[in-house]
Order: C-alpha cells, then structure tokens, then sequence
C-alpha cells in the first residue's frame, strides 16, 4: 500500500478517497484521525500532500509512479482533475551532453535526452558528457534548473558533496538535534568525501535505521559514478521524487464537497468558501450543523448572505484571472462591473492603446483580422459555473466588432481580498470560439488542446467534452447569424 500523507483544506475528502483505494495514510492530524478512526503512525510517507500556495488545489511529492497511481484515481473520482507534473523529476542524476551557451540567460544547455536545462557554469566544451542534477522543475515553458553539485537524497538523509553535518531547519527539539549531529559526526568517519544532512523524518528513526539508510545512499552514490563512467550516451542515473501541481477547478470542488458530505455535514460549495478564505466561518457553522443537522438550511443561508456582501457591486473594478493548462495565471485587462443579474454579471474593459489588436485578432494564420483603435471596449458576461466567457467587442462609436468565446472550467468569482480587487477566475481549455461581425464563425487553437492532452495536463475525455462545448457554441451562434 502506498503511505500517503495529507494537510490541509482538501485533507477530509482526500483521505476518504485514498482509503477507498488503498492508500494507507499516515501521519493523519487529529481531525482526520478521529473522524476515520486512524492511528497516528510516524511511517515516512511515500506521497506527501499539502494545498497549494493559492488554495486552488494540491501539491504532491513522490515517485513517478505513485504519483501516477494518485493522479489516476483522483482523476476517476473527481473528473476534471488539471495536472503538471515535470518532465524530469527534481534530484534526478542525468549524464548530460553541452549543447552549448544559451542565447537568452548565458548559461550551459545540456541535453538530457527527451528535454535539456539550464546549468550554470560556464566554460564546458560543446559535445562533452557531465554530470547534472535537477534542481528546479519544468514546469510551463521554462527549461529546468541544472547543478553539477551531486547530492544524494534519502527519505531520512542526503548525502552532500562536502564533509559537514547538517540538519532540517524543521527539527526543533534540542534533545533531536544534539543526538542527530552527534551521530552524524560519527557515521561521517566512515562516509569519505560526503557529508550527511538530516531530514525532518530522521528525528523519529532509530540510529540502526539511520546508519542503514547512510549505508544505502553511499552504495547508491558508487552506482551512480560506476555507471557514468561506464556509459558513452546520455542517460538517467538516478530518479529523484517529482513534485505534481495538481489543480482543483469549480468541477472537481463540487465533487469533493459531495465525497465529504457522505463523511460528516458539509455546506454546499465548502471548498470554493475555504479556497475564497472563509476557512474559519466554514468550520464554525459546520460545527453548529453538527449538532443541529436541522438548522442547515439557514445556516447555509446565513453563510451565503455574508460571503454575497463581500462580492463586488456595480461600478466596482474587478481582474480576469485567466489560467493557462501550463500553470501559467494571465490578468486580462481590468475590468469594472456596469451590471449585476440573476444569471451574474456584465463588466466592461476598455483598450487604451491604437496598436493593440483585440482579443479576436490571432497572432496565427487562423486569426481573425480586426484592429484595434483607441476607445474600442468589450463587454464580458460572467456567468458563475459556466463553461463559457462570452465576450463582445465594440468600436468607439459602439459598432459591434465581433464576438469571442472562451471554453473554461466553470467560472468562480472570488471577492476582493483587501490588496486587489475581486477577480473572476477560471481555467483557460485553449480552445476558442470567434465570430467577427464581417468573417467566418469557427472554432480556433485545436491544436492547443490536443497538445495539453498529449502533456497530461488534462484527460483526453476532457478534451473530448471541451471540444464538444465548441461546436455546441459555433452551432448555436450559426444559428443565431441567420435568424
């Protein structure tokens, strides 16, 4: 079974979830062991999951294929499941080839076989073999971040290129840290040139354990020199535990809340108030539910009634957060709100610039050729959980100019949170519908879906329901054209 370990807001609903697939987790907080009846067990967790910075999903630590194996299931359970993961895992030991200087930051390009990265020295002869470490993923578009200072990890240590003991900055017992340096001054009596550093897990391990693990990781490090030595071809030397962004949109937030109402009384759209920061006043009315399950509908109500005082009004500004498959988080033009209505709102963006060309007009051959002149606005409807953003733009004089519709996950509006304005969010599906006023009504960047698929960002049945949005859109603005 795979030892999993899991923090945060998503913690109830994904421990549900793993048990049901034989994860084991360990390490439970006291919450989630109680409620599941779980022991607390020090085991070193092979998947270690906590949120993301932004609360808008999970990051997961391991091996590829535990990650896989994870990936799979949240995927089956949840659906609209958005995954990065890199395309070489951080610490991962290649023997790379120079390609030469990179034109853009100066530094080495080395090829790694299926990708190349960025090392830092500087000097090395076009064509030759050296040995790299990962030191920064790849994730979006950026090469990873290379290092020829070798380290060796562990789940409890690493070995380091200089004779030195060290420790994890989160031991904080003084009683852990004066035994794990002692004994780490003296296993390094016997470790050569390696020095050892002691990761948070080893606070909890027995010395023999320790001592093996070091024993190990040395028999590891002779591996990987042995076989770079042997080899004339690029290759991976060692496979270091690769770190998946793992993103949650309005779909998979739904689905969560359901798999955690069948665990204890959950108010509807629970994450989205928790990943909006309404964590506190979730947890304290969830707990009145909990003892008066007969109150749920008005305190649900009550919720909803102080969350809805926080969204924005007419005339307020808001942003366009507008996330890339990739990972990449791009804020459109600020917008400010000119109507609310039962189905949402209507925001209105101006374009400043005689240059710029509108969102209709493609950098690419299937582009759509309309300028852009100074005065020019747009008029964005927003409907919550839609599929869809529906953009209409307008010349100065207000003379339609064409329409753009944007397939998504479903939209969320976050309020303001005190330093920005309320933003509309939502995960971009590349693919797009255009109807310029005088053009063609079709469907554009296929082949940016395809591609996303092909990266394992989304699924294939994703992209299959994203390009079904597309047609039902260009068949129902065809016919909209000729009435």
């Amino acid at each position: 079974m795979i030892k999993t370990r899991i923090r945060g807001i998503y913690s109830q609903s994904l421990t549900q979830i793993l048990l049901q697939n034989h994860f084991d987790i360990v390490q439970p907080n006291p919450e989630v062991a109680r409620r599941f009846g779980l022991p607390f067990r020090q085991d070193i967790p092979d998947v270690d999951i906590w949120d993301r910075s932004d609360l808008q999903g999970i990051v997961a630590i391991a091996y590829e294929s535990d990650l896989i194996r994870l990936n799979d299931v949240l995927r089956r359970r949840l659906g609209w499941v958005i995954t990065r993961t890199p395309r070489v895992a951080k610490s991962s030991i290649y023997k790379g080839c120079v390609l030469g200087m990179d034109d853009k930051t100066g530094q080495t390009r080395v090829d790694l076989g299926e990708i190349s990265g960025l090392l830092p020295d500087r000097g090395l002869q076009c064509g030759s073999y050296v040995m790299v470490q990962v030191r920064a993923h790849d994730y979006g578009r950026k090469a990873p971040v290379l290092s020829s200072s070798i380290t060796i990890p562990g789940r409890a240590a690493v070995l380091l290129p200089e004779p030195v003991v060290r420790l994890s900055t989160k031991i904080k017992s003084q009683d852990s840290r004066r035994d794990l340096l002692q004994l780490g001054r003296k296993i390094r009596e016997h470790t050569g040139r390696w020095g050892v550093l002691w990761r948070t897990a080893a606070r909890n391990l027995t010395e023999e354990t320790l001592r093996d693990e070091v024993d190990d990781l040395l028999d590891t490090a002779q591996r990987v020199y042995s076989v770079y030595d042997d080899l004339d071809s690029i290759e991976l030397l060692f496979e270091g535990t690769s770190n998946a962004d793992i993103e949650f949109p309005a779909e998979v937030k739904e689905a969560l809340d359901k798999t955690r109402g069948k665990i204890r009384p959950t108010i509807q759209r629970h994450h989205f108030y928790k990943s909006a920061g309404y964590a506190s006043l979730v947890d304290f009315a969830e707990m009145i539910i909990e003892e008066r399950a007969s109150e749920k509908g008005y305190i649900a109500s009550k919720l909803e009634k102080i969350f809805s005082r926080d969204l924005p009004k007419v005339d307020d500004p808001i942003n366009i957060e507008h996330v890339k498959l990739d990972g990449r988080a791009i804020l459109l033009g600020r917008g400010r709100i000119i109507e609310l209505n039962a189905r949402g709102l209507v925001l209105r963006r101006q374009f400043r610039y005689t240059s710029r060309k509108l969102k209709i007009s493609q950098h690419h051959l299937n582009g759509v050729e309309v300028q852009s002149d100074e005065g020019d606005y747009a008029l964005t409807e927003v409907i919550p959980g839609s599929r869809r953003l529906v953009t209409n733009y307008y010349s100065r004089e207000g003379q339609p100019k064409g329409t753009y519709v944007n397939i998504n996950t479903g939209i969320e509006i976050y309020p303001s949170n005190g330093t920005s304005p309320s933003r509309i969010r939502y995960i971009d599906l590349e693919i797009d519908v255009v109807a310029p006023t005088d053009g063609e009504i079709r469907i554009i960047d296929q082949h940016l879906l395809k591609r996303a698929a092909q990266r394992g960002f989304i699924t294939n049945e994703m992209a299959k329901q994203a390009h079904s949005e597309a047609r039902i859109v260009l068949d129902e603005m065809s016919v909209a054209a000729l009435s």
